[in-house]
């Protein structure tokens, strides 16, 4: 190798940054030079502002190239690009192929929840992903039979699980109450909104942690906290009234159980503060999408084995409502094969 070139690879390894695939996979231009690596070399892939279909990236999986990379100083750009193509898809959601569109916009959005997880007090991404969701929400009450393939489509793109978790649990939230067929549309699209953004407080511990199957005494303190911590950080940014906020700060409940798996409850007073139906439905939502994911860490479980601890945890005080539960989840899943 020439001093230059060695130079020049030297200068590249210290300033280029590692993207994933999914953040070029619905570009049509490449807002800023895409390098990947051969041989210990890196060579530009895709020149700035240059075509190209996601065709091309498809075959570098199966190839098994997984590494690109951008300039450090230039990757701003890559999320401005990306965050442009989020706000043109969701203007256009109910404009041509339906099922493409929202599968789009989903997978958009996770892009850009793990764009507001690395700086959550950003104003702009968080409101980007704010009137993003409300208008998917808006979406699915025209188009709720479209929840299954969603929800099918978006498991197999494999996002990390802690992005992941916040639309999988949503899209629970969501299907339950239309099933029901008592709440009205603004309650539903809420109650959506409000079970997206419960967790933002889990930002607090960086992503690779969560790979972990044992996080240290100070990370699961920092952990339970992270429903204060989501409201810390949504309070007075976005419109949810204090009824969907309190939901937020209660929403972990059912992690505070004994060895017995029984809730652990001071009062009447306590029961109904944290045991109201919604934060009951956002609560149980989320379990049962945590655990029919698979971890790093852990197999997925089968939703029958959910639905029976949400049994232990729900049945006693909320008989009704847990067969609603169990009667969503049948349809649901009927509904995929």
């Amino acid at each position: 190798m020439e001093p230059y070139d060695l130079l020049k690879q030297n200068f590249l390894n210290f300033n280029l940054r590692k993207v994933k695939i999914r953040e070029l996979l619905y570009l049509d231009q490449s807002p800023t030079d895409i390098y990947t690596q051969e041989h210990g070399r890196f060579l530009v892939f895709i020149h700035k502002n240059t075509s190209f279909s996601k065709n091309i990236f498809h075959k570098m999986i199966q190839k098994g190239v997984l590494n690109l990379f951008v300039h450090d100083n230039e990757y701003d750009q890559l999320i401005h690009y990306q965050q442009d193509v989020l706000r043109k898809s969701i203007r256009s959601l109910s404009i041509g192929e339906l099922k493409e569109n929202a599968k789009k916009v989903c997978n958009l959005l996770t892009i850009n929840m793990e764009y507001l997880y690395r700086d959550p007090t950003n104003d702009q991404v968080l409101e980007l992903q704010y009137q993003s969701v409300r208008n998917l929400g808006s979406f699915l009450q025209r188009n709720s039979n479209l929840l299954p393939f969603l929800y099918n489509s978006y498991i197999q793109q494999k996002h990390h699980f802690i992005f992941a978790q916040p639309m999988l649990s949503s899209f629970f939230v969501f299907g339950c109450l239309k099933h029901a067929g008592v709440f009205n549309e603004r309650d539903i699209e809420s109650l959506f909104v409000t079970s997206y953004f419960k967790d933002i407080g889990m930002s607090a511990i960086p992503t690779e942690k969560y790979e972990q199957q044992g996080l240290s005494i100070h990370d699961k303190k920092i952990l339970s906290e992270h429903p204060e911590r989501s409201v810390e950080i949504l309070k007075g940014r976005i419109p949810l009234s204090p009824n969907f906020m309190n939901i937020i700060l209660k929403h972990h409940t059912f992690s505070l159980l004994n060895k017995e798996n029984i809730l652990f409850i001071e009062d009447e007073q306590a029961n109904y503060q944290v045991s109201g139906f919604e934060t009951m439905i956002v609560s149980v939502m989320d379990i049962i999408a945590a655990m029919i994911t698979g971890r790093p860490f852990r197999e997925p479980t089968k939703v029958f084995a959910a639905l029976e601890l949400v049994k232990r945890l729900v049945s006693d005080h909320y008989p009704q409502e847990f067969k609603l539960i169990v009667t969503f989840f049948k349809s649901f899943f009927h509904s995929i094969r």
